[in-house]
């Protein structure tokens, strides 16, 4: 339960605009905000089942003119999704213009250990139920290791739900076949509406409920 004090913490850091490490209050009145899993206590995300997306951008490439139903994501270097989190009413601000956003994306890859990995899904999950703690409509991106049998992963993400996965890198130098699988595990799990892929497709890969956006990289540098 969030008392009075809480409150008073929250807008005290609120007027501050702090940005500096999450872990000095961020994360903590973030946390205070949400309802958490009782087995690996993962923030709970509820489900997005509004219209898709009829894009997808960066939100450091968004503009004044970037239209409303374009979703801004964070498919990008986890440093600067750590600047963006660690000031999260400023990025709160520049996403409230838009119908609806894609939460984060901090890495779980293998040259990370597991707590580390433990840490960025907790990260991806607290951003999103977060911003919907605040009235915001924000599709869950699932973000996974190469680990796909493990549990806490999945954990929080909601079920039918419209979600979001990436797979920019996978054929070029990533594992196809645990992809596959991890997704295959989604689907079996959350049992999505609709899956706004960020990407290639993936040989193998199940297309009847995907949604298909280019890299932003490519699309950019060809003078989109």
């Amino acid at each position: 339960m969030i008392t009075i004090g809480d409150f008073n913490m929250m807008n005290d850091v609120k007027s501050k605009n702090i940005t500096k490490d999450p872990n000095d209050g961020t994360l903590l009145f973030m946390t205070l905000s949400t309802t958490l899993t009782s087995n690996n206590e993962m923030p709970i995300v509820a489900p997005y089942t509004g219209d898709p997306p009829l894009d997808i951008i960066g939100l450091h490439r968004t503009t004044p003119y970037t239209p409303e139903n374009t979703a801004p994501h964070f498919y990008f270097n986890d440093n600067r999704i750590r600047q963006l989190f660690n000031k999260p009413f400023v990025t709160e601000k520049k996403l409230s213009r838009f119908n609806s956003s894609i939460s984060l994306d901090f890495s779980l890859t293998t040259e990370m250990g597991r707590p580390q990995k433990i840490y960025s899904s907790f990260l991806n999950k607290l951003w999103a139920a977060w911003l919907q703690s605040r009235g915001h409509n924000v599709i869950p991106n699932i973000s996974f290791p190469n680990e796909y049998w493990e549990d806490y992963w999945i954990e929080g993400w909601p079920k039918h739900s419209i979600i979001a996965i990436n797979s920019v890198g996978v054929i070029s130098h990533g594992d196809s076949k645990t992809w596959l699988k991890a997704v295959e595990k989604i689907n079996s799990e959350l049992k999505p509406i609709k899956i706004i892929h960020y990407g290639p497709i993936i040989p193998g890969e199940n297309t009847k409920k995907c949604i298909y956006f280019k890299n932003d990289n490519n699309r950019f540098a060809n003078g989109r």
